[in-house]
């Protein structure tokens, strides 16, 4: 499965810390480094990327779409 970086830019440090221990808590591994902005910071995580989506279930879809 091919996988992808993801930036997430201009964070305060408690949202920051809150998205890596969001992502760590998935299994993913998240970095953080200090933006040119000393106030902010920039994280960094690796996500992999699916190919094609699941199907929609038969019966969320509605008649009328088609």
């Amino acid at each position: 499965m091919k996988k992808t970086s993801f930036r997430h830019d201009g964070l305060t440090g408690e949202e920051a810390g809150q998205l890596i221990r969001h992502y760590e808590a998935n299994g993913y591994r998240a970095v953080r480094s200090l933006n040119i902005d000393p106030k902010y910071w920039d994280v960094v995580v690796t996500l992999p990327e699916q190919k094609y989506l699941k199907p929609t279930p038969r019966s969320m879809v509605n008649k009328m779409w088609g």
